[in-house]
């Protein structure tokens, strides 16, 4: 698997408008992380664990990265990994999460409204990720199924 610097370092299309994305080093507490922006929509691209730093809110990040289910709601697919996404909701910000690498695709201006959230001390729908850690118990139960009975039929 390639290292983060690598994957770091490609140059990712915009999932809306298809266009190379800029990279913009951004300073934040630590090292500095290089986000990936579209020169035509403002779009920005955030890798995994990048949203944290960004807002350094880890309950609102984690709300929206962690348990985020297994079924895709949104139209974009990943430009890191080519996956599906998921939207991911906090108060009026919907935000595309890929459901294989945690990226996060955040639109022009939605960083700043997650801000004012954290800043206002996010809560969060509680029984909308119960419903998200359901269903991710259940998609890992299946895949456990279906692997055991694999290696139950290749042993024959």
């Amino acid at each position: 698997m390639p290292s983060k610097k690598v994957l770091s370092e490609k140059t990712l299309d915009c999932p809306k408008c298809w266009v190379a994305m800029e990279k913009e080093e951004v300073e934040v507490l630590g090292p500095n992380i290089v986000i990936d922006i579209c020169p035509k929509c403002s779009g920005i691209w955030l890798d995994q664990g990048e949203l944290n730093k960004m807002l350094k809110d880890r309950k609102l990040s984690d709300y929206l990265t962690k348990h985020i289910g297994t079924q895709s709601k949104s139209k974009l697919v990943c430009p890191r990994c080519g996956w599906l996404m998921d939207i991911e909701t906090a108060e009026d910000v919907d935000v595309d999460i890929c459901l294989k690498c945690g990226g996060a695709w955040l639109d022009h201006g939605e960083l700043e409204k997650l801000k004012e959230i954290s800043g206002a001390g996010f809560k969060g729908d509680e029984f909308a990720k119960e419903v998200e850690r359901w269903e991710e118990m259940v998609q890992k139960d299946k895949q456990s199924l279906l692997l055991g009975m694999f290696k139950r039929l290749s042993r024959r």
